[in-house]
């Protein structure tokens, strides 16, 4: 048998589903694609090198600082057609510079755990070298934006060509500006605006009126009552557009071919990192895929010996939310492993089991068992399961399997054998061998193929029927039985596995249950010899005995654990108890929001009837509403015990700013002061004084401390920041959700007393300036307002005075 896996043992094991469920967590298409093809190891060291690289990674993704994420473009097709002098367009040079800050960013986070990774070293040790790359990343950087465009500044003669395409631009939205308010223009005008089309400005004209203007016809509205025409005027501005635009095209191509010369110059660095990043991809597919399966690393050996403890289908565990978990007993004296009981109670899903395991831990996979667990390495492995009936090569299912067994003798015939107790290297799986034939016949050629297959110094899994092969197992050194239980009075699996004990078919009281003909069950049991018939109960008994045994220890694990349950939680308890006062405080502050949430609304109502009757005493009678709220709110959150008046409280002293939540200690005194500064964890907050608590306690004496650029600082008025309250930025919204807002932060500013209102509308076409303004003319709120002087933003804002 060659060291790689058959494509007829990999599918009987279902092995590319486990590979395609592997890809699923990988982040890169490169890296999905080496999953789906994962190479496997045939040396121990490397086995046990790539699997110590899993358990690094998921230490890492499981740490504080995971690794970043892996998703990359694949640009090794970039890096072949810029080494032939091809050049890269700008969204390929952009993805280049993705896979480069990528590299960049992994090689810092190598260095700065180079203790975590000691496994994961060799695979990320190319990434060093790409620190030559860093110029070339910058160069990129410095020319492509992030959405795949070249920058205006990539060269002094873009910066140049741009500026003046747009001077140009700019004239000519003077001049067009001038045509469409133009009395000549007036009549022949379908709407007073103008387009592009075919790359030249062009403005819209009554299709009757047509004559009325020379110059050239470009387009015609689908209704064919607009034409879109460039006057003459602008015939020869926008030819001098035309050729500046050929210019920047020009020195656009000039400077991707530069950039994509170096990126050819580094090719080869570039794609050794591409192959790191990618390894590091799949490596992290099989952290997640074992922390999702809740896997392990298991202990690897050349001594052919599989101990292996709760052990569970890995493809099961994704279709089945409850999966039977059961112990793989093979030790070095065990050769040939015969596993019996009935149809569909999980013989092949355990035939499976060690397969899969065997081909997983030579990937570097974790597998879903205990972690004291232990597994063999086999660089052979053969696996019959199933039918192999063909019916192209007209082989029925009996030669077909033949055809198998005579191959798999011949290639392990093949391999020099020795007398010793040498580790096996091969693993066959075999799913009742020698079938579809004469029983009798069939039994006695399964008993010669398996002693056979020993001597060959192979490790034998095989699921049977045959009784002849319980007896072998049962009394032949090198062989052991296992089987697997089916409650016949619940007609299902239990996939539970004995070890050292053979299983009966139950073939009877299956076909019992199913509804067969009691009269046909009792003449089949009469047919049975009486000598089969007392050793299918026999070994009825020992399951129902041995099942016994685990549910009984079973249920003694379970009561310990209810009993380690039991005290950490009677340990929570005390925890939880001394979280119920901060708990109850929490409810009372919940209700307290929801008497905010209903004076809202009332605000928002009396806002509407404001709006409608335009008046300002409406504001004022509500703001006095807000005041009586804000007292009952501050009576109810009062701490416990007797606060501290506010004339007594001093510098130092720790007060509740209540509608915040936040405790702190005073900076300066109190009295006779609208706001004072309070100090917060490390910050100051400029609190408002009527919205002070004072706690009983002791003072924390605190000096005052200078307001300086490095303090953090926070204001509060009426539970609002002040900024908040005082600015409000409309930028790039429509005219009427624009007005909305500011009608809003009308409402807020005069409510909590802000002498102002500044409003950052930008420059635009002016149209929402104008709009704003209008409308500020007749608020009742402003007394005044004035465009924002030029530290305030000049007349891209607009600064109303409030009454």
């Amino acid at each position: 048998m060659n060291e790689t896996l058959s494509d007829h043992a990999a599918q009987a094991l279902e092995w590319p589903r486990l590979l395609d469920l592997l890809a699923q967590h990988a982040q890169s298409t490169i890296g999905a694609a080496r999953c789906r093809s994962l190479s496997l190891s045939s040396d121990l060291e490397a086995a046990r090198l790539r699997q110590q690289e899993t358990t690094e990674m998921v230490r890492l993704l499981e740490g504080s600082d995971p690794m970043p994420l892996l998703t990359f473009p694949d640009i090794r097709e970039h890096l072949t057609r810029s080494r032939k002098g091809g050049a890269l367009e700008a969204g390929e040079l952009r993805d280049c510079v993705v896979v480069l800050a990528l590299m960049a960013e992994v090689e810092r986070y190598a260095e700065s755990h180079k203790d975590e990774t000691q496994a994961l070293a060799h695979v990320l040790s190319p990434l060093h070298s790409t620190t030559s790359l860093r110029g070339i990343l910058r160069a990129i950087e410095g020319a492509i934006q992030a959405d795949g465009s070249m920058k205006d500044t990539a060269s002094p003669e873009l910066r140049r060509l741009t500026h003046q395409a747009q001077d140009l631009k700019q004239e000519m939205r003077q001049r067009l500006e001038q045509i469409l308010h133009s009395k000549r223009y007036e009549e022949v005008l379908q709407e007073a605006y103008f387009v592009q089309r075919e790359g030249r400005y062009v403005v819209p004209v009554k299709a009757d009126m047509r004559g009325r203007i020379p110059g050239i016809l470009h387009d015609v509205s689908a209704s064919g009552a607009t034409i879109f025409l460039e006057p003459r005027e602008l015939v020869e501005l926008n030819n001098s557009i035309k050729v500046a635009d050929l210019e920047i095209e020009r020195e656009v191509h000039r400077i991707l071919r530069e950039l994509s010369g170096l990126v050819a110059s580094k090719a080869e660095d570039i794609g050794r990192g591409i192959e790191s990043l990618a390894e590091c991809d799949v490596i992290r597919a099989k952290a997640e895929m074992s922390r999702r399966l809740k896997c392990n690393p298991v202990v690897l050996n050349e001594q052919g010996r599989v101990v292996l403890k709760q052990v569970r289908h890995p493809l099961l565990l994704i279709a089945k939310d409850q999966v039977v978990a059961n112990d793989i007993h093979m030790d070095e004296t065990i050769r040939v492993l015969v596993i019996s009981g009935p149809n569909t109670g999980g013989k092949t899903v355990t035939l499976k089991i060690v397969g899969l395991f065997a081909l997983m831990v030579r990937g570097g996979l974790h597998l879903p068992c205990a972690s004291e667990s232990e597994m063999a390495l086999f660089t052979d492995l053969y696996a019959d399961i199933g039918d192999a009936q063909d019916l192209s090569r007209d082989l029925s299912s009996f030669s077909a399997h033949m055809t198998h067994m005579i191959r798999l003798l011949s290639e392990g015939a093949a391999r020099p054998t020795s007398n010793d107790c040498s580790a096996p290297r091969s693993l066959v799986l075999l799913d009742e061998p020698v079938t579809s034939t004469d029983p009798q016949e069939g039994a006695a050629l399964a008993e010669a193929l398996l002693c056979r297959l020993a001597e060959l110094n192979m490790k034998v899994v095989a699921t049977t029927h045959y009784g002849a092969l319980k007896e072998l197992a049962q009394t032949t050194s090198g062989f052991a039985n296992a089987s697997v239980e089916f409650d016949v009075e619940q007609l299902a699996p239990t996939y539970r596995l004995f070890i050292g004990l053979p299983g009966g078919s139950s073939a009877l009281e299956i076909a019992g249950r199913l509804g067969m003909d009691h009269s046909i069950l009792n003449d089949a049991r009469k047919r049975l010899h009486a000598d089969n018939q007392r050793l299918d109960e026999l070994m009825a008994d020992l399951q129902r005995k041995q099942r016994q045994l685990a549910e009984d220890t079973e249920k003694a694990q379970k009561a310990r654990q209810e009993a380690e349950q039991a005290a950490r939680e009677a340990q929570a308890l005390r925890a939880q108890l001394q979280e119920a006062e901060q708990e109850a405080r929490r409810g009372i502050k919940k209700k307290i929001g929801e008497q905010f949430q209903r004076a809202r609304a009332e605000v928002q109502a009396t806002v509407d009837s404001l709006k409608r009757e335009q008046k300002l005493t409406k504001a004022k009678e509500i703001r006095e509403r807000l005041r009586e709220l804000e007292t009952l709110t501050r009576e109810e959150l009062a701490p416990a015990g007797k606060p501290i008046p506010l004339e007594q409280l001093g510098i130092g002293d720790t007060v509740e700013i209540v509608g915040l939540s936040m405790t702190g200690s005073l900076l300066e005194a109190p009295q006779g002061k609208k706001r004072v500064r309070v100090k917060v964890g490390e910050g100051e907050v400029l609190a408002t004084v009527s919205n002070l608590v004072g706690l009983a306690g002791e003072s924390v004496p605190a000096p005052p401390v200078a307001p300086s650029e490095s303090t953090r600082r926070f204001s509060t008025g009426g539970g609002l920041g002040l900024d908040e309250q005082t600015v409000l930025d409309v930028r790039g919204l429509a005219a009427d959700e624009a007005l909305d807002q500011v009608v809003a932060a009308l409402d807020r500013a005069t409510l909590s007393g802000a002498p102002y209102l500044r409003i950052i509308h930008g420059h635009g076409s002016g149209r929402l300036k104008s709009v704003l303004r209008e409308y500020l003319k007749e608020s009742p709120y402003v007394a005044g307002f004035r465009p924002g002087d030029r530290a305030e933003g000049g007349d891209g804002v607009t600064v109303a005075k409030l009454r």
